[in-house]
């Protein structure tokens, strides 16, 4: 897949732990991990949308865990809105359906073993690996959240789309492309 470039503007958002969405935005993580949907078709997973706002939630975030690092700033959102500062464009798309295949991804993301494991685990074995390039505003922008926006559900729809222009890679471009392509290696299929 050749180097992805974001859009002029986005209309989706996709809900994910505020400590992932500063990760990503600072360069510190490369993919997102997601279990799949639950009606997925004929081809399997694919993400609904080729890239999105990262949306921060603090829901679960705190029952499961994340490895230390640098603090994530306050969040700062007056309260009834939320902040959006990221653009994830999707790069690559993997399954990983092996435990063993799990710590070659570690250094690619700030999930505790634990928590990946978990993941892993959870129902059916194995996991989606997206691996993303990450655009931020020049300024954050700042939504009200409507009650499309509410519960427990992945993608938030943006009535106005968010302009994206002018937005700057988290990583440079050959910093980005030599994690694509680790990501990409390991995720290879060996059978």
């Amino acid at each position: 897949m050749a180097d992805p470039r974001p859009p002029e503007t986005c209309a989706v958002a996709f809900k994910e732990w505020a400590g992932i969405c500063e990760a990503l935005a600072a360069g510190r993580q490369s993919l997102i991990l997601r279990k799949g949907g639950i009606a997925e078709g004929p081809g399997g997973f694919v993400p609904e949308h080729p890239a999105f706002w990262l949306y921060p939630t603090r829901v679960h975030e705190a029952e499961q865990g994340l490895r230390a690092g640098p603090p994530a700033p306050p969040d700062d959102s007056p309260a009834g809105t939320v902040t959006l500062r990221a653009l994830a464009v999707v790069a690559s798309i993997g399954f990983v359906d092996r435990p063993e295949l799990l710590p070659a991804l570690a250094d690619l993301h700030i999930w505790t073993e634990e928590t990946v494991a978990k993941r892993f685990h959870y129902r059916k074995p194995g996991l989606w690996v997206l691996g993303v390039r990450v655009y931020r505003r020049p300024e954050p922008a700042r939504l009200a959240v409507t009650p499309e926006h509410a519960g427990c559900k992945s993608w938030v729809p943006l009535d106005p789309p968010v302009d994206a222009s002018g937005a700057v890679p988290a990583l440079d471009d050959a910093e980005s492309a030599r994690r694509l392509d680790r990501l990409r290696a390991a995720l290879a299929p060996t059978r």
